[in-house]
């Protein structure tokens, strides 16, 4: 019995236009999860990056999204723009600015700190 090769129509797929399920992750541990629309509950993700999403009582490392709803989640980074419910970040996006800031002001007054010295020492 031959094999034959398979023909280039077999392999592609026709389009569908079926409505975008939102992605459920329950009792996990992902490394990367990218999707418009995510659901994590109990879970441990790396990064996470969607468009909206829901996640419950779960630890997350990155988070990227534009809608975010969050319940009982730990999460190093947070960027978002509209983040609701209960959640504790090392860094999100208004302490990332005020540090961003701090440094710039800080930058600023070491240099007049250095320009005053230079001419107050000969």
């Amino acid at each position: 019995m031959a094999l034959e090769p398979a023909r280039e129509d077999d392999r592609e797929f026709p389009p569908v236009d079926a409505p975008v399920a939102p992605l459920a992750i329950d009792r996990s541990a992902i490394r990367r999860v990218t999707a418009e629309q995510v659901e994590i509950s109990r879970s441990a993700v790396g990064v996470a990056t969607f468009d909206r999403g829901t996640i419950r009582q779960s630890d997350a490392g990155i988070v990227v999204g534009r809608s975010v709803a969050v319940d009982q989640v730990r999460a190093g980074v947070l960027i978002s723009p509209v983040v609701r419910g209960e959640v504790h970040t090392l860094l999100d996006m208004r302490s990332a600015v005020a540090i961003g800031f701090g440094m710039v002001l800080g930058k600023l007054f070491v240099s007049a700190v250095r320009a005053l010295a230079r001419k107050l020492l000969p």
